[in-house]
């Protein structure tokens, strides 16, 4: 394995089966079998064709197709066996007198068809959801992922830094996202990053400006933006960017299993008044909302701070979404996938708990003219929280001749 790789300390990846454990015997579950991407890293370290079983009371077994090797080399679980056929897992425990009277599957992401045959495979026993437990899981990170998503802000940081100097009026939404991109993977960005929710996709994140970044779209994002065409109906489009008019850039960064989440406005010239004014208010509204962080704090009183102040200005209409189509959130967890928990969300009752990392993105739209707001990632501490991304709140102001004319 090649030295820049970073592998899971064992201790982290033990500690989280333990947890799991722990929650499958208090819920009267027998053992869980994992086979998305996400929670296959986040329990064993490794990402390879297989399943991995947690029995509730016995060690973990990760049984891997495609690439048996590497799965030996990467992850972090003592008991490895290769297969053929996912046929052989319950030959592996009749052989050794083992039998599951109830499993657990992720059965907010397996597809049917993968849990009809795993379903065959276990005839006698009962299947029940144990995605819920694993998210909760999920949200509180360990001292690794906390570095690598410190490190993550630091990199997204000095990137939205230097969008600065790129933009200028001409430049397309999609060139200077391809500007940026090129820079992000050049340091290291790994252009995955994952979503849970169906059918929502999110790439690298968005470069939306002007008219075009109040236009609502299939995805539940607060600005879609209008997207390349009907295949990708959301995100950065062929729009030149313009003197007096909102940019926003909204961008993640992914980095050793691990992304932040985090945008800016820019503006070539002078925004508005009414753009400046709820702008103001975004910022206010993420400043309330900090002071409310802290452990104990529950995550969807957090988010009525923002309905709450934005009902007072003239933007209501306008918060989190263009009029219609407002979100009913204003933060999402973040980690190895854009949207876990905790939800800063009308009506969430998950307890914010030293660890948690989510991201914040308060913004306001307008039709015809543009989207303004800012987002940032966070870390809950034992005494409030960690800005993971550092940089510059105001809006930022860019030369009209950016870069070249300088």
């Amino acid at each position: 394995m090649p030295k820049m790789y970073r592998l899971t300390p064992k201790e982290e990846i033990r500690a989280r089966i333990r947890i799991l454990q722990e929650r499958l015997s208090a819920d009267g579950v027998d053992a869980a079998f994992l086979v998305q991407n996400a929670d296959l890293f986040y329990f064993t370290g490794s990402i390879q064709q297989g399943v991995l079983c947690v029995p509730a009371s016995e060690e973990p077994v990760y049984f891997v197709r495609r690439v048996y090797e590497r799965a030996l080399e990467e992850a972090a679980i003592e008991h490895i066996v290769r297969i053929a056929s996912p046929r052989e897992i319950p030959v592996h425990f009749e052989k050794k007198k083992v039998s599951f009277g109830t499993i657990g599957f992720e059965l907010d992401v397996m597809p049917v068809s993968a849990f009809q045959r795993f379903s065959q495979l276990f005839p006698v026993s009962k299947a029940v959801d144990v995605s819920r437990s694993i998210r909760e899981i999920r949200a509180v990170k360990g001292p690794s992922e906390v570095e690598a998503m410190r490190a993550c802000g630091r990199k997204l940081a000095g990137l939205l830094s230097r969008a600065r100097g790129e933009i200028r009026p001409g430049l397309t939404e999609t060139e200077l996202g391809g500007l940026l991109q090129g820079s992000a993977i050049s340091a290291g960005h790994t252009t995955i990053t994952r979503m849970r929710a169906w059918n929502q996709e999110v790439g690298l994140g968005c470069v939306i400006s002007g008219a075009d970044a109040a236009i609502p779209s299939y995805a539940d994002f607060p600005t879609a933006g209008k997207g390349s065409g009907p295949f990708v109906p959301v995100g950065q489009g062929h729009r030149p960017f313009r003197e007096d008019e909102p940019i926003l850039v909204d961008l993640m960064w992914a980095q050793d299993g691990y992304l932040v989440d985090m945008a800016r406005t820019y503006v070539i010239g002078e925004l508005p008044e009414k753009l400046l004014r709820a702008y103001d208010m975004a910022v206010k509204v993420m400043r309330n909302i900090e002071s409310a962080t802290r452990p104990g704090a529950t995550a969807g009183d957090l988010y009525e701070i923002g309905p709450e102040m934005a009902s007072r200005s003239p933007f209501a209409a306008n918060f989190m979404g263009a009029p219609g189509y407002n979100v009913k959130f204003i933060g999402h967890g973040v980690g190895i996938e854009a949207d876990e928990f905790p939800f800063i969300a009308k009506g969430s009752e998950t307890i914010l708990a030293p660890g948690m990392t989510f991201a914040l993105e308060p913004k306001f739209v307008f039709p015809s003219q543009g989207a303004v707001g800012l987002e940032n990632t966070y870390l809950v501490t034992e005494s409030g929280f960690e800005k993971l991304t550092l940089m510059e709140e105001g809006i930022i102001a860019c030369d009209a001749q950016g870069e070249e004319g300088r």
